[in-house]
């Protein structure tokens, strides 16, 4: 659910033409979440680092995917509001 929550939010970050940095942080904050998350789920087990780098890596790749379709969609609706095509 975290990880469908955060491509939402970034998708609506590049529609908002924010910089290139915000799917990183919100990549960064999901994981921070997850972590948090299953420390309390599986209360004292091992980390598994692998586990979280892995997501850390899917994170920002599908996040800055989705900021880019927002990206460009919020460009796109900035060029028709100005009446250039």
């Amino acid at each position: 659910m975290l990880f469908w929550v955060g491509a939402v939010v970034s998708g609506y970050l590049g529609y908002r033409l924010l910089d290139w940095w915000a799917p990183a942080v919100v990549a960064c904050a999901v994981v921070a979440l997850q972590f948090v998350t299953f420390q309390m789920v599986f209360a004292g087990r091992g980390s598994g680092a692998e586990f979280y780098a892995f997501s850390l890596l899917l994170n920002v790749v599908v996040y800055s995917a989705t900021f880019g379709i927002g990206r460009g969609i919020g460009q796109r609706l900035q060029q028709r509001r100005k009446g250039v095509r």
